[in-house]
């Protein structure tokens, strides 16, 4: 694992629980093309096509990530509605218009503006977007910001304790505990005057 890169694994449980409201409180999983960036083990990815959602589309920069995610599809049997690639977020272009997608990415520490790269590209690309960024007012502020600039409403922000475990050498506790937002995010729509 590449630190810069700062993969940490996106809890069953958080990614259960937002891809549930997700498709209960909004409809936005089931016949809908969905896309996971940073989609590492593919979590979201396949638990979005067990819920039914039309297409789903993973994409990572981690060949051996992405070579996990498409074991677990075939395991799940989602293999028909799951695609992944490798490739990276800042250069990503698709072919095909994408309804929803749903994204754990960096949070920045390690590089700077690493979540940033995620959430514009997320933004220009789908009409609703689901994206965990670090938990804090200071952030909330800019993210808020950042969002408006791109044309993105916030609908809802939720936090979780995110269990960070330990996975590299100067991690000192066997898990440590960090406050996330989830961020749903939906485009503006555009008035007559452009």
């Amino acid at each position: 694992m590449d630190v810069r890169l700062e993969q940490y694994p996106t809890p069953a449980p958080i990614v259960a629980s937002i891809l549930y409201d997700a498709e209960i409180s909004h409809g936005d999983i089931s016949g809908k093309t969905v896309l996971d960036l940073g989609t590492g083990d593919g979590v979201f990815a396949l638990g979005a096509a067990l819920l039914n959602a039309g297409h789903v589309i993973g994409i990572d920069v981690q060949s051996k990530a992405l070579k996990v995610a498409r074991r677990n599809s075939t395991l799940l049997g989602t293999e028909s509605t799951t695609e992944f690639i490798l490739g990276d977020v800042s250069t990503l272009t698709l072919r095909m218009s994408v309804d929803t997608v749903v994204s754990n990415p960096p949070f920045g520490v390690k590089k700077r503006g690493a979540d940033l790269v995620f959430l514009r590209k997320a933004l220009s690309v789908a009409g609703v977007t689901y994206s965990i960024h670090l938990a804090s007012e200071q952030n909330r502020a800019f993210l808020r910001k950042v969002i408006e600039r791109a044309g993105g409403v916030i609908t809802q922000v939720e936090t979780f304790k995110f269990p960070i475990p330990r996975i590299f050498h100067f991690h000192r506790r066997p898990v440590r505990f960090i406050a996330v937002d989830l961020y749903r995010i939906v485009k503006r729509e555009r008035d007559d005057n452009g």
